[in-house]
């Protein structure tokens, strides 16, 4: 085992080495988890898709917005885009 190493970033002993170690095992069973996560809600969008035929993204902002529980916002940003984009073809 390495007693201690000196980097760029400063010098590590046994024991900093394996708090290290320790986070980044932790680190990477958080990025597996979220791997997975990220399959299964791809996976339910293409099945509310394909039963209800419903565009994905659709599906996918739903989802968002309620669970950033956001739908007045979203609802003002519209709102906001609409009125700019209506602005802006009535210029000739």
């Amino acid at each position: 085992m390495v007693n201690q190493v000196t980097t760029l970033y400063g010098t590590f002993d046994e024991k900093q080495l394996k708090s290290l170690k320790g986070y980044i095992d932790e680190i990477v069973l958080h990025i597996q988890k979220n791997e997975a996560n990220n399959q299964a809600i791809k996976d339910i969008i293409e099945i509310g898709h394909d039963e209800l035929k419903l565009p994905k993204k659709i599906i996918k902002r739903i989802a968002k917005t309620q669970h950033k529980q956001s739908l007045q916002t979203e609802v003002a940003e519209f709102k906001e885009l609409e009125s700019l984009i209506e602005s802006i073809t009535s210029i000739k």
